[in-house]
């Protein structure tokens, strides 16, 4: 799979999420990179990993930092937001929603230098329901169920 083929489906996925929705999607490995998103009632946040989440090897260089903000992405503001965010108003247009996932490869392929998001997985599930999200348009396997959610550990 392509990083356009990831954005495209990231962003139809996205559009469809109801509140309470959390996502997540990650690589395969211990390198723990990692976009979250989190669908509110009223907006929609998004988030990357940031470096100080990660092993030495895994970290974004300062060049691909900058990457990561000029991609949009705000800078780490705890509390509430350790990691790089951004948010989107709800409901969004569909141009919108295509920026967001974008910036989300952006941020991984340019500001982390991943080659691809083959071999990445994702967890999906309502908050208020309980119920596991299937999203097949991401192209993404499901994770296994024995992996900690990273929006529980790591926002």
């Amino acid at each position: 799979m392509t990083w356009e083929e990831f954005a495209s489906g990231l962003a139809e996925e996205l559009a469809g999420l109801p509140a309470g929705a959390l996502l997540v999607v990650s690589e395969p490995d211990e390198r723990g990179r990692y976009a979250q998103f989190s669908q509110g009632d009223a907006e929609l946040v998004a988030y990357v990993v940031v470096n100080s989440w990660l092993p030495e090897p895994a970290r974004a260089t300062r060049e691909g930092e900058r990457a990561i903000a000029r991609a949009g992405w705000n800078e780490p503001l705890p509390p509430g937001h350790e990691n790089w965010w951004r948010t989107l108003s709800w409901p969004a247009s569909s141009r919108q929603y295509r920026d967001l996932a974008d910036s989300v490869v952006t941020a991984l392929r340019d500001g982390y230098g991943i080659a691809g998001p083959d071999g990445w997985t994702y967890q999906a599930w309502n908050e208020r329901t309980g119920d596991d999200l299937e999203l097949p348009r991401l192209g993404l396997a499901p994770a296994s169920n024995e992996e900690t959610p990273a929006e529980e550990t790591r926002t």
